[in-house]
């Protein structure tokens, strides 16, 4: 797999996302609505077919370094896949992931919750409206981020160990994990 098929299937996913929001989308859903949907399934669709191209590469790149091992035994254990050399470089998926990535963040934690929000405001004026929006928004996110400090906080208390990588960064997957899930069901249950 390389860069050149990378763009066709990215347009196709796109397209194939496109279809699918006009295909079920209302007649009157407004254009931004419906432009932020077919980005946000286009890119949920992306990471899904990025994954095998990714884990392809990565078998490749994992034999293809075991058959030049010096002592030619091809033991796992001895491979050390991060060398020094650069991921960006080395891996034609880095970039699609780290754009499908953050822009996926940046929806999920901002723009999806503002618009969702506004739309469900009650004020006249679209400025009242999204002033509103990100007002209620912004203290969603406040009331997850207390919520999961404290749960991390019990969870280390909990185990008696505040060791970073075994016991708060799962707990913070799982609750981005979490959040992710949370927001996709109420941006469905509304249609967005």
């Amino acid at each position: 797999m390389n860069n050149q098929t990378l763009l066709p299937l990215a347009i196709l996913l796109f397209v194939f996302a496109a279809w699918f929001v006009f295909h079920y989308a209302k007649r009157s859903t407004s254009c931004v609505i419906t432009l932020l949907s077919i980005i946000s399934f286009g890119l949920g669709s992306a990471a899904v077919a990025l994954l095998p191209i990714d884990l392809s590469y990565a078998s490749t790149s994992i034999s293809s370094h075991e058959s030049t091992d010096d002592d030619g035994i091809g033991n796992n254990s001895d491979i050390d896949i991060e060398d020094d050399t650069d991921v960006s470089q080395n891996n034609p998926t880095y970039l699609p992931w780290q754009i499908t990535y953050w822009t996926t963040f940046f929806l999920a934690w901002l723009v999806l919750p503002i618009t969702r929000e506004t739309l469900l405001s009650g004020h006249f004026t679209l400025r009242q409206r999204l002033k509103d929006g990100i007002a209620i928004s912004i203290k969603g996110i406040f009331l997850m981020i207390l919520m999961g400090v404290v749960a991390v906080i019990g969870m280390a208390i909990h185990l008696q160990s505040i060791r970073l990588v075994q016991t708060v960064l799962p707990v913070l997957m799982a609750l981005g994990n979490t959040y992710g899930l949370v927001l996709v069901s109420l941006l469905l249950g509304n249609g967005l």
